[in-house]
């Protein structure tokens, strides 16, 4: 009964670190140590190492200088090799999904679409990255394929502390109306609807890649840069792959060559369980 009760614990533990991460409560740069997340959550230190060290070897997690357990700060160049993976993996997901599923899953969309809208609104960056996932992840649920849907967790959980940047500046949203007001583009999410509910697999994968590539522009300019011969380097491994434009790579080059620098954190809310007292 102990084994059982600490394996309950520690697989609690690990699934409050993960959403932590993923919803970029813990900000890239973020230093874990046992004893503050063991306080934080109210758990013993053993469970709380088991997770943390978990984390570690999915390389969701990084150790830095000390035995020190950091969120990983991403460089450009790292972020656009996960986001042509994202693409890659999801894209897969999304076309097998409409194979799968029909108006019942359609509806279910536009039901959490409709309440990320509401959050955009509201200014609640926090409460849209939530909403935003649980569109993605009940789309990709819906294609059956359980050992896909963990690889694209695992990215999730590596890209995960940058997505809030996406709803943090109000300006950049795109929100629905109804009916679409003329000239207005729609949300990526409503060309997925659609798709989905006219059971058009191409179509769904295609909108899916197309919001995937819509957040580099918020995303990539808060991450430090890379040198010109890794970008090339990354740019020369990925020639073929239309989620890798040239134009973007050279974006990212012709910057001046600062120092890279500490992305600027979110703000966050008491109510965070790793942040509450």
């Amino acid at each position: 009964m102990q084994h059982v009760e600490h394996v309950s614990l520690a697989t609690q533990v690990l699934r409050e670190v993960r959403s932590a991460i993923v919803l970029g409560d813990l900000a890239p740069g973020a230093r874990l140590t046992f004893r503050d997340v063991a306080q934080r959550l109210n758990a013993s230190v053993t469970p709380v190492r088991e997770a943390l060290l978990q984390l570690v070897a999915e390389r969701v997690l990084s150790v830095g200088p000390g035995r020190t357990i950091t969120v990983p700060i991403l460089t450009r160049a790292q972020f656009l090799e996960l986001r042509v993976v994202r693409i890659v993996l999801e894209g897969l997901a999304a076309e097998a999904a409409a194979r799968q599923a029909g108006g019942a899953l359609a509806d279910e969309l536009q039901a959490i679409h409709v309440r990320l809208d509401d959050a955009k609104r509201a200014r609640d960056p926090r409460q849209a990255t939530i909403q935003n996932r649980t569109f993605h992840f009940r789309l990709y649920e819906a294609a059956a394929l359980p050992a896909l849907l963990g690889m694209i967790e695992n990215i999730w959980l590596r890209t995960g502390p940058y997505h809030r940047y996406i709803f943090a500046d109000a300006t950049r949203h795109i929100f629905d109306t109804h009916p679409p007001e003329r000239g207005v583009p729609l949300h990526f999410h409503s060309y997925v609807i659609e798709a989905v509910r006219k059971r058009r697999p191409a179509e769904v994968r295609r909108a899916v890649e197309l919001d995937i590539l819509s957040g580099d522009a918020v995303i990539l300019p808060q991450l430090p840069l890379d040198s010109p011969e890794q970008i090339e380097c990354l740019a020369r491994s990925l020639p073929s792959l239309k989620a890798l434009p040239v134009e973007l790579l050279q974006a990212a080059t012709d910057m001046k060559p600062d120092a890279p620098r500490t992305p600027s954190r979110p703000r966050q809310r008491k109510r965070n369980l790793l942040r509450a007292g």
